[in-house]
């Protein structure tokens, strides 16, 4: 991951110094931001099913279906219809919440990360997207019991392809962004609305 992050710096670096100097001939840099969804499976039917199991109590769960996303970007135009866009992105907690007799739980993950891709627009404004992306997903759980919390974190990192589509107006644009493997672990899908400047 810190190869990545070193290339990621290393090319916004470059494009930031010669965006300047060859706008005319190769278009230019421009940054921008997406807020975002990421519908997310916590899986927690399944998990409550098996505390009631282990437990022999019943369990009443509550929990998130999707995470909240943030990504600046600075994207750079390699010719009229051919971008080259790098990103950062970071999303919201995803939490569940198991409750049973004497005792309650929970589980929480977010996930961040950098990524890389190439974009190609038609003059009707839709474009496609394809790269790269490296990133980590962060959890947390916790049990208490009679008053005592017992906590636990880890984190794991991965690398994957992404790709995906959508449509620009002017300096606004609807996105659908599929990260494989984010963290090594789940599959994200973003649906964004994006604005460049």
């Amino acid at each position: 991951m810190h190869e990545f992050k070193k290339l990621f710096l290393f090319l916004i670096l470059f494009f930031g110094i010669s965006g300047p100097i060859n706008a005319a001939d190769e278009g230019q840099l421009r940054f921008g931001i997406d807020f975002g969804f990421a519908p997310v499976d916590l899986e927690a039917e399944k998990t409550a099913q098996e505390i009631a199991n282990a437990s022999g109590s019943t369990v009443t769960v509550a929990y998130d279906t999707g995470s909240f996303v943030g990504r600046i970007f600075a994207e750079y135009g390699l010719s009229q219809n051919f971008d080259l866009e790098f990103g950062i992105f970071s999303t919201s907690d995803a939490t569940a919440t198991y409750t049973l007799d004497g005792a309650s739980a929970s589980e929480s993950y977010n996930a961040d990360g950098v990524d890389i891709s190439f974009n190609v627009s038609g003059s009707d404004g839709f474009f496609g997207k394809v790269g790269m992306h490296s990133s980590t997903v962060n959890g947390s759980a916790s049990i208490i019991i009679g008053g005592t919390t017992y906590s636990v974190t880890a984190s794991r990192e991965g690398s994957g392809p992404l790709f995906g589509a959508g449509w620009q107006d002017d300096d606004v644009r609807y996105s659908f962004t599929h990260y494989i493997d984010v963290g090594d672990t789940t599959d994200y899908s973003m649906f964004s609305v994006g604005w460049l400047f």
